[in-house]
């Protein structure tokens, strides 16, 4: 079976995995903690979690879906372009992707949002400011 990355990035939101972690658990889809390098990564809430492997090493082939954590500070990661390389570069050989609160805004810098219907826990004028949404008034 194919496993669910799990993409680790500094100040993700731990209670936000915790319940999607434990559902793919009870249903024994296997996961795998990716990071940008093998490096601690200290969630929002200081838990360090240590990578399982580093988006540099990952097989594609062993993936189905990527699940993204939202985060206390989406815009702390803003430079970190690796990340959006990584998504852009899997998203294709995932059948699922999985974006929870603010990570959104990771999947809309890759360019991968458009056409797609999504929800978001950023504030309309946050979202504005990134200038990567695209604002649409009914």
């Amino acid at each position: 079976m194919n496993k669910t990355v799990v993409l680790l990035y500094p100040q993700f939101s731990e209670y936000e995995l915790s319940v999607a972690i434990s559902i793919l658990m009870q249903s024994n889809k296997p996961i795998i903690t990716v990071g940008i390098n093998d490096q601690p990564i200290r969630g929002e809430s200081g838990l360090t979690c240590v990578p399982d492997k580093t988006i540099d090493n990952l097989n594609d082939n062993e993936i189905d879906s990527l699940l993204l954590p939202g985060c206390m500070d989406i815009f702390s990661i803003d430079d970190e372009n690796k990340l959006i390389e990584f998504i852009q570069q899997i998203q294709n050989k995932v059948t699922v992707i999985a974006s929870i609160s603010s990570s959104p805004y990771l999947l809309a810098k890759a360019g991968i949002l458009k056409g797609k219907k999504y929800t978001i826990g950023m504030t309309e004028e946050n979202r504005e400011m990134t200038g990567v949404f695209v604002i649409v008034i009914l």
